[in-house]
């Protein structure tokens, strides 16, 4: 095993090339999503997984120069949860599938909310763990939180770091004295019954940062809870009924709005007392782009599908099948996203 870990950590480029592509010709195997062949949608799981194992892999290699000292990985190798849920999602397509195959479509569902289930759990414990960082791809990847940190001067030994100190010192009462004076000259008499407003405490400050924290966990936790509420609803009314689906939308809405309020808007959020510093990392702005562009599968989902995105994919292919090329690649891609879109794991961002 462990010449195998070293064997894809040193061709880890060309190997990935060959996964990519491998992960791609599975989408034009013969009969992918049809119901009543399990093979093809087999072949896609095994390739997935043998996918994810990999970059575990590589997630877990000590960091460092060849023959020089090595460092922690980015993957905590001994609590492989970001791995355990990219497992659950590779087999989840091929669990709904079964399910429909032995079940039939009205009694899927109960096998489809127990995997979704297992993925809330599990994300639960990842935010957790991470101390309540936001989730980056679902958990699957490790928040890093690599915000930028303002440089700060070193002080210099010796008699730099005297001359620089005194220099320091006397300007600041130069600053101080000056400040003095304009308040003498220009400042209102103390008879003037106004006096300026405290400024907030320190006390204050991290009662409003706790707040902050606070608002963020409430949004993440809705976030990981939104697609087991969403297949719970589709098994209890149905995948025609516009509860689920609405419902869904409400839910992603408010962690969305609370996200925005309490990350991106902390000043408008807390009154305008003060501006904290809530700036997100690149990794997380990253994510919540990711977020922002999953809304776009409300489109794929029933029922809003069947009664306005569907008739206006088929008018699309109908007017592009005469051009030649063009025409067959319409209808491959229109034959792809109706194959996606009658499976649940396809279509639910969970």
């Amino acid at each position: 095993m462990e010449a195998y870990k070293e064997w894809v950590r040193r061709n880890r480029l060309w190997l990935s090339s060959i996964e990519s592509m491998a992960n791609t010709l599975t989408w034009f195997l013969p009969e992918r999503f049809s119901q009543s062949d399990l093979a093809p949608e087999a072949v896609s799981t095994a390739v997935g997984l043998m996918t994810v194992m990999n970059e575990h892999i590589v997630a877990t290699a000590p960091v460092g120069p060849p023959g020089g000292p090595k460092f922690p990985p980015t993957q905590d190798p001994t609590f492989p949860w970001p791995l355990l849920i990219s497992v659950v999602k590779e087999v989840e397509v091929l669990v709904e599938m079964g399910s429909e195959y032995y079940l039939g479509k009205e009694h899927k569902w109960t096998p489809v909310a127990t995997v979704e289930a297992i993925k809330a759990i599990m994300r639960l414990l990842v935010l957790h763990k991470s101390g309540y960082k936001m989730l980056i791809d679902g958990g699957e990847t490790v928040n890093t939180n690599d915000k930028p940190r303002p440089m700060q001067r070193e002080p210099v030994a010796g008699p730099q770091r005297s001359r620089t100190t005194a220099s320091s010192s006397n300007q600041t009462r130069a600053i101080q004295a000056m400040n003095k004076y304009r308040d003498k000259i220009g400042g209102k008499p103390s008879w003037a019954g106004t006096k300026p407003s405290p400024p907030p405490t320190k006390d204050n400050e991290v009662s409003s940062l706790a707040h902050i924290d606070k608002m963020k966990v409430l949004s993440e936790i809705l976030l990981i809870l939104r697609p087991l509420l969403y297949v719970t609803m589709i098994r209890r009314y149905g995948l025609r009924s516009w509860k689920p689906w609405l419902s869904a939308l409400a839910v992603d809405a408010t962690g969305m709005a609370i996200l925005y309020g309490a990350t991106l808007l902390p000043k408008q959020a807390l009154g305008g007392k003060f501006k904290p510093t809530t700036n997100m990392s690149t990794q997380e702005k990253n994510e919540l782009r990711r977020r922002q562009v999953l809304w776009a599968l409300y489109l794929m989902r029933s029922p809003f599908f069947d009664r306005y995105t569907q008739w206006r994919l088929e008018n699309v292919e109908k007017m592009l099948k005469p051009v030649p090329l063009f025409g067959s690649l319409a209808g491959k891609a229109v034959d792809l996203i109706l194959g996606v879109q009658a499976f649940y794991s396809y279509t639910a961002a969970s």
